[in-house]
């Protein structure tokens, strides 16, 4: 006999609401989407709760990161059929999912909260270290930098040219780009600290690879290849093929999801 497909289950009005902060080091996954192959930051956490009782749990992110991409507040929400004190939950599910991701934060949210659609904006961060060495410790999430002598002032008042509303078709995957490209970026701040350089960017949404193509834009014109009207014309919907390539994904952080 058939029957239906079961509805989303964070949509059953009956089950528990939570939301969850999460970080993790995106070097080990396959990108925060659930995997053919499971390798997803969702898959592990959906294992989890299965294996906590809670099969068929479906886990929303309030942001798709890439492969190598890393989060230190990733807000994810699901409808549990128990009904669990959070630090209970916050506990066992840090048990199953250690070392590579840790829940933050736990806690029950009203049943019309969705992880993704209930965010107002989504703020990145990418870390350089611009110096010929880098420490051990911090090699596998920064960008390694070794070239001397760059315009790092220039690139932060150029970081200021994306602050607003623009077309940034050309700051997106091309194979990922949809049609309708334009994005409301709230901040976009690049400041550096001795070795350290780091781009601070917030806005709604954001397109596949937006941010390390917006880092990656700002890096050739600290290098004096570019300059800030190649940047502006960018801005104007001119095509992938007219902007910088991908920077690599290590460098790059989810920071923080406002809602």
């Amino acid at each position: 006999m058939k029957t239906s497909a079961a509805p989303p289950t964070d949509l059953l009005p009956e089950r528990n609401k939570y939301a969850f902060e999460i970080a993790y080091d995106g070097g080990h996954f396959a990108g925060w989407q659930a995997q053919s192959n499971g390798r997803g930051v969702q898959d592990a956490i959906e294992r989890a709760l299965r294996e906590l009782g809670e099969g068929g749990t479906r886990v929303a992110g309030a942001g798709r990161t890439d492969a190598g991409v890393h989060a230190r507040a990733q807000v994810a929400s699901a409808a549990l059929r128990k009904d669990w004190e959070p630090d209970r939950l916050l506990l066992a599910l840090n048990f199953k999912l250690r070392p590579y991701i840790s829940i933050m934060k736990a806690e029950r949210v009203s049943q019309d909260f969705h992880a993704r659609r209930s965010a107002r904006s989504r703020e990145y961060r990418y870390f350089i270290w611009n110096a010929p060495s880098v420490y051990p410790h911090i090699a596998p999430y920064v960008y390694t930098l070794p070239i001397r002598g760059m315009d790092w002032a220039r690139a932060a008042e150029a970081a200021k040219l994306m602050t607003g509303a623009h077309d940034f078709r050309a700051f997106c995957r091309k194979s990922d780009c949809p049609d309708k490209t334009e994005r409301t970026v709230i901040k976009s701040r690049l400041v550096k600290k001795g070795n350290l350089v780091v781009y601070r960017v917030e806005a709604n949404a954001f397109l596949t690879n937006m941010v390390r193509i917006m880092t990656s834009n700002l890096l050739e014109i600290a290098k004096g290849k570019r300059d800030e009207a190649w940047l502006a014309g960018l801005l104007s919907g001119e095509d992938r093929t007219r902007s910088a390539q991908t920077i690599p994904p290590e460098g790059l952080f989810l920071w923080r999801v406002t809602y």
